[in-house]
């Protein structure tokens, strides 16, 4: 009976002296609390020592002129347009050799094409930019 008994109270014992399972949320708040303070603290100070100089708009403002653009349209009925004046397939290679004879200029071409124009011509007149040196196509 002496040995129930003080396996008894070992078991007493172990189980009042075990861990607890609950979250002790009073450190986590305190470190909330600090952080809080912290930034509330610190956020007027940056907004307040920052200076941004903006620049004024100007004369450079004013004396950007865009670039002009090379505008090849092909229409419903497969007629070729650049910058909105008819051209053959010669007449457009033409002046694609006039408009970019300038070497700093980036040869690009703004293609339209009509909502009836075929494909295949299309990709024709895409092979044929390419061939002629044209570095980008933008499509419309």
């Amino acid at each position: 009976m002496a040995k129930q008994r003080r396996a008894l109270a070992k078991l007493r014992r172990s189980i009042g002296s075990g861990f607890s399972a609950d979250i002790n949320v009073t450190p986590f708040i305190d470190v909330i609390m600090v952080l809080l303070v912290f930034f509330l603290v610190i956020t007027p100070i940056i907004l307040f020592s920052f200076n941004a100089e903006l620049p004024q708009a100007g004369a450079a403002a004013s004396a950007w002129q865009p670039e002009e653009e090379f505008v090849l349209t092909l229409t419903d009925n497969h007629a070729l347009q650049v910058n909105g004046v008819d051209v053959s397939e010669a007449e457009m290679i033409a002046k694609m050799g006039e408009f970019f004879k300038d070497e700093k200029k980036e040869r690009k071409v703004i293609f339209n094409g009509g909502k009836k124009a075929s494909y295949e011509k299309v990709m024709q007149l895409l092979d044929l930019l390419k061939k002629n040196g044209i570095e980008a196509i933008g499509i419309r």
